[in-house]
């Protein structure tokens, strides 16, 4: 069972201290500078991403209720942790939690920067979200789920 936890000062090292795999470094903030980003923005949900009381990822959401616009911001799961569901697992909880804080969400967006190999489409895809078509500063996609 995965759940949310909120960063605190005992778990930050923890959850600073997650990476993803070298390919995959240019697909994702450095969780210390998410976290950074995250006491400073007001729309910023940032939690760390447990398996029993092990951190195994980070999820930062951008919950802007004014505009009616719901992102996941920053998303991974540990080099160490991948390729055991737990990223499954995690945006299933993403959704849900994002369905009780907001219970008149139509949708969620999210954008990446696609690579040829190893990149994050399939994943989004397996898990729900769709290509729009659109991309976000000229070169990261942006995906779509819709409840």
């Amino acid at each position: 069972m995965i759940e949310f936890k909120e960063v605190t000062k005992e778990n930050v090292s923890k959850i600073m201290k997650l990476e993803v795999y070298g390919h995959q470094k240019d697909q994702v903030a450095i969780n210390a500078v998410s976290i950074a980003q995250g006491n400073y923005y007001e729309e910023a949900w940032f939690r760390g991403i447990y398996k029993e009381d092990e951190p195994v990822g980070f999820v930062m959401l951008s919950i802007d209720c004014k505009e009616k616009e719901y992102w996941v911001w920053r998303f991974m799961i540990d080099k160490n942790h991948q390729g055991k569901g737990y990223g499954k697992a995690a945006i299933a909880l993403v959704k849900k939690v994002l369905k009780e804080e907001v219970p008149d969400i139509a949708e969620i967006s999210l954008s990446y920067v696609p690579k040829e190999k190893d990149g994050a489409d399939e994943f989004y895809t397996k898990v729900g979200f769709e290509d729009t078509g659109k991309m976000s500063s000229g070169k990261e996609k942006i995906m779509q789920f819709k409840y």
